[in-house]
């Protein structure tokens, strides 16, 4: 049990590797900084987003064929250059190439971390375990992120390379530590071909239990994109100085955390169909809230960056324990890439609408269109099934 223990821990030393805390807050401002506008910061995260939806399943195979710990080491290494390249190129192309480059990073790690732990928990401790595990490697991750926001802005004022290169050095990091794991099934002998890949992925999506829970969770993935690509403007707008936004996204970095620490109670107490059927009232109240006050949009900030990490990993283990551990990567990588189209999608509609409205003005027309989309897809479809439902007339996937 304490060999497991210490599993774990080590576990969460990977994820603190994760963190994007150094870069984050001035991202948008470098940009700017080197003489873009906000329609190239657009495109650019665009481009990221459908870069993601590209890669997602052919970096999902991988994890399947390669192995989990290589799959992670790639992606690591993808971020770790990204970082350190970014502020040493000047052309619009090059920044673009650099985005295509860390969403594959991204999608290397999008199925394959959430596969790798669920069956390193199966493997060596309790696989039930998942949520709370993951949420706490999502705290110790988002506080690591807290901090390092705040340093990222002093770094900034520096010297704006500083954060980039410190965000690559953390990333860098996580390479030694992905190494120190044991090995689990499928890092060694599985055989996993891509018509496999491919019937993997249209079975799974044929089951309801998997398919519409997917959808569901993508029609608020495309509204955290649309806020979440809007902050800074939004902020902006309803008078936040610059000189904040260190400060701001260290506390949103500390609110997440203890939103990603709750996880594991709140699927205890509530169960994933209660915490999943209440985003319908919370978001469509919260966004109302913007109509009626501009300022109020500060706490839906918060509010929309809490419930995505306290979300995520109950849905994670909603669709990993409808899974087998063959194809894992595979599938959760296809759910990935459905939430990255939406995202996608959500942020060159929304901003082609934010210019029109500002950038507070379209928010509370995106929540309530989604809470109102949510809500008819709820009592269509439901969901969010028990799993007796979840297996009742369908067909477990089987290796051979």
């Amino acid at each position: 049990m304490a060999t497991s223990r210490r599993l774990v821990w080590r576990y969460y030393a990977f994820r603190v590797t994760n963190s994007a805390g150094f870069y984050v807050p001035v991202a948008i401002l470098y940009l700017q900084d080197e003489g873009f506008g906000l329609d190239f910061v657009g495109l650019a995260y665009a481009v990221f987003s459908f870069a993601m939806v590209a890669a997602e399943i052919p970096t999902g195979y991988l994890g399947d064929w390669l192995g989990r710990r290589a799959s992670l080491a790639l992606g690591s290494a993808c971020r770790a250059v990204t970082l350190g390249a970014y502020p040493f190129v000047e052309s619009p192309l090059a920044y673009l190439g650099l985005h295509v480059l860390w969403a594959t990073g991204w999608a290397f790690r999008s199925g394959t971390s959430d596969a790798w732990l669920y069956e390193l928990l199966a493997a060596r401790f309790d696989e039930s375990e998942y949520a709370h595990v993951e949420g706490r490697g999502s705290t110790a991750l988002l506080a690591t992120s807290a901090v390092t926001a705040v340093a990222g802005g002093v770094l900034y004022g520096v010297d704006p390379t500083l954060p980039f290169l410190a965000n690559a050095v953390l990333a860098a990091l996580g390479l030694p530590i992905l190494y120190t794991f044991p090995a689990v099934a499928n890092d060694a002998d599985e055989t996993f071909t891509v018509r496999e890949a491919v019937e993997m992925l249209r079975l799974q999506a044929s089951r309801p239990a998997v398919r519409w829970l997917v959808a569901y969770a993508a029609l608020f993935q495309a509204l955290f994109s649309v806020t979440r690509t809007l902050e800074q403007p939004a902020l902006e707008a309803v008078g936040l100085p610059v000189a904040g936004l260190g400060l701001l996204y260290a506390g949103f970095k500390v609110v997440s955390a203890s939103a990603a620490s709750a996880a594991g109670w709140f699927e205890d107490h509530l169960g994933v169909r209660r915490v999943f059927a209440l985003l319908v009232p919370v978001y469509g109240l919260a966004y109302v809230g913007v109509a009626l006050a501009p300022l109020v949009v500060v706490p839906v900030l918060f509010l929309n960056r809490g419930l995505r990490v306290l979300t995520r990993p109950i849905r994670n283990q909603y669709l990993n324990d409808r899974l087998d551990d063959v194809g894992r990567a595979t599938v959760l990588s296809g759910a990935s890439m459905m939430l990255s189209l939406a995202g996608g999608t959500a942020k060159l509609v929304g901003g082609w609408a934010a210019a029109r409205t500002g950038p507070v003005g379209i928010l509370p027309w995106a929540g309530v269109a989604t809470a109102c989309a949510g809500g008819l897809l709820w009592l269509a479809v439901s969901p969010v099934r028990s799993d007796e439902a979840a297996v009742d007339g369908e067909t477990a996937v089987v290796s051979d």
